[in-house]
């Protein structure tokens, strides 16, 4: 039967929320006033008490969804933890034979107090759990001359390789730089016509170039070198003789989506090589062309190219508060071979989100194996009482700080836009670490636990990772800090069609409950609105579980907060994901969670 205080009719039009609204709610007390005021959904969607779930008629599309199987887990916090005493963005790098890491800033003073510039090429040592230090060691036209009209354009870094092309045992640094729009032009950074690569002997204090562009008319104008580690020395993993080569992807058009569309936005990721004697003769460059029995073909004609990846995605397709919409997910960022794993990673991005790809070759296939929603602005940095979150653009992940086994990483991104207040941001080079785990190869690898301990708890020593469509304010640990008395909403100014909130772990799991408890509610969200179901991934395959009970009833409307949990039972499953997901609700189409137990079966 319906919930006492539903009347099930169709929800009302929706409307934004601010995040002040959903942060200041008291859980309970506000709902049970919204209650009287809210109109419900219809009797069709409330779950009868005690009895089965209904199975979900049609899953929602979710752009967001990783299809990579490889990896069992991700972590990626929500802010970077790493800051340096430098100023600039975007930070491409290259791991040279000295043992420096060499880097290029765009629009800042890099590592030093100096005056402001376009392009600048620093040095960094250090690691960063031990510490980085930094020098600047040139900039402006001194690194690379703007090729367009100077007064629409100026330089920006997007790809750098160091490399001992001309054997006399020490390594060149060349960087690709590209002619940006920039302000006060209505389509400042919006579009990239020309590109080229510049050349420095003597680790990055002067720098040559070629008499012409190498790249124009909008085509490979971002061009992101492939980290093959220190000193390009696994270039060989690409291919038979791949050691003569270095080897670099490229986006036409613009660095990221083009917000006025003054451009088309790239959906293509392309690959191309140079021997490593002659990178700066464009001649020399020969683009991927398919492959024939997993062996790349190569063409010197740029017409010839096939893309590597496709991906036509859409994100934030509409927006309650300030922000572009709309947005295409292929932007410039740092292509990386994970030698340990034998795994080629890319860390793509928007303005809200993280969109990470692998690939067991440098031509494919890509496939997503993780996306981070950060949300809209203000972001929140490092001090700031209401919580912290970041994103950031110009994603890198430097082969330098790859651990041994190649499960951790640390990524490199900026912002500066939507900060609170300046101090909170990241226009530095900034750093957090990325955390990866392999799918163990079979059952027999299962975690084991007394019947009844929560695997979900970060103190069962189970290695879960907590998983979720987006987590307002980055407070992702609210979902299993034992504290009922702290919830996490996800509110990110859109309106969602699916929730997720759940755990992966290294290992199988057996599992037959789960304990969810309500968070926080306003009249503009904070529970399901539908198609509640549980969710559990086997053999990297996420699918609804039949048979879930939940008790009890979920009434599918703001009262979902008056009951302290809902506890699901199932058949005992052994797994290695567990989620619920459902259709979020109210005006602000989001829900909020206080605690999420999943206890082992027994």
């Amino acid at each position: 039967m319906p919930h006492p205080h539903a009347e099930c009719t169709t929800l009302p039009p929706s409307r934004g929320v601010s995040p002040a609204e959903i942060t200041h709610s008291a859980r309970r007390r506000v709902a049970a006033a919204a209650a009287t005021s809210l109109t419900f959904l219809a009797l069709a969607a409330c779950a009868p008490a005690g009895s089965e779930l209904p199975t979900p008629t049609e899953r929602p599309d979710d752009v967001h969804e990783p299809t990579s199987t490889f990896f069992a887990t991700v972590d990626i916090p929500y802010h970077s933890t790493v800051r340096t005493d430098s100023d600039g963005d975007l930070w491409p790098a290259a791991w040279a034979d000295d043992g420096a890491l060499y880097s290029a800033n765009g629009d800042g003073r890099g590592f030093s107090d100096l005056a402001w510039a376009d392009i600048v090429v620093n040095r960094i040592d250090g690691t960063p759990e031990e510490g980085l230090t930094g020098e600047r060691l040139q900039h402006s036209g001194a690194v690379a001359p703007i090729w367009s009209d100077p007064s629409q354009y100026n330089r920006k870094p997007t790809g750098m390789v160091a490399v001992d092309g001309d054997g006399d045992g020490r390594d060149e640094l060349y960087l690709a730089v590209q002619d940006l729009r920039m302000p006060p032009s209505e389509h400042a950074f919006n579009d990239a016509p020309t590109a080229t690569i510049v050349r420095s002997d003597d680790y990055g204090r002067t720098w040559t170039w070629p008499e012409l562009p190498m790249f124009t008319d909008h085509v490979f104008t971002t061009v992101m070198f492939l980290d093959l580690g220190q000193s390009n020395s696994r270039a060989g993993a690409v291919e038979p003789g791949g050691e003569e080569y270095v080897y670099a992807y490229g986006l036409d058009h613009n660095w990221r989506d083009s917000f006025s569309d003054v451009v088309p936005d790239p959906v293509d990721l392309y690959l191309a090589r140079a021997p490593k004697g002659a990178i700066q003769d464009r001649d020399a460059w020969e683009f991927f062309a398919g492959s024939d029995r997993d062996q790349p073909r190569w063409s010197a004609d740029v017409a010839d190219r096939v893309a590597v990846l496709h991906d036509d995605r859409r994100v934030y397709p509409e927006l309650a508060v300030d922000g572009p919409t709309y947005m295409s997910v292929l932007s410039q960022s740092g292509v990386v071979y994970d030698e340990a794993i034998d795994r080629y990673l890319y860390a793509s991005w928007t303005e809200f989100t993280w969109e990470l790809y692998e690939a067991p070759a440098a031509w494919g296939p890509w496939t997503l194996f993780a996306s981070r929603d950060f949300g809209p602005y203000p972001w929140l940095g490092e001090g700031n009482a209401d919580g912290r979150i970041n994103g950031g653009y110009a994603v890198t992940m430097p082969s330098k700080f790859i651990s041994d086994d190649g499960l951790h990483l640390w990524a490199q991104a900026n912002w500066f836009v939507g900060a609170l207040t300046p101090e909170e941001n990241t226009y530095h080079y900034a750093l957090r670490p990325i955390t990866l785990t392999l799918r163990a190869d079979s059952a027999d690898a299962s975690f084991e636990a007394d019947g009844g301990t929560n695997v979900a708890a970060s103190s069962s020593g189970s290695g879960v990772v907590a998983t979720d469509t987006h987590s307002q304010l980055g407070a992702i640990g609210a979902l299993n800090d034992g504290d009922p008395a702290t919830s996490v909403s996800s509110w990110n100014g859109t309106l969602k069609t699916r929730d997720v909130w759940g755990y992966t772990w290294p290992q199988p799991v057996t599992v037959d409950r789960i304990v969810m408890a309500p968070g926080d509610v306003t009249d503009a969200g904070g529970w399901f609105a539908g198609d509640l179901a549980i969710e559990v991934r086997r053999d990297g395959e996420w699918e609804v579980l039949d048979g879930v009970r939940v008790d009890p009833e979920y009434p599918f409307d703001a009262s979902a907060a008056d009951a302290e949990e809902y506890r699901f039972t199932f058949d005992a499953v052994t797994v290695d994901g567990v989620r619920v997901v459902g259709r979020p609700g109210g005006s602000g189409a989001f829900t909020s969670v206080a605690e999420l137990e999943v206890l082992a079966a027994g």
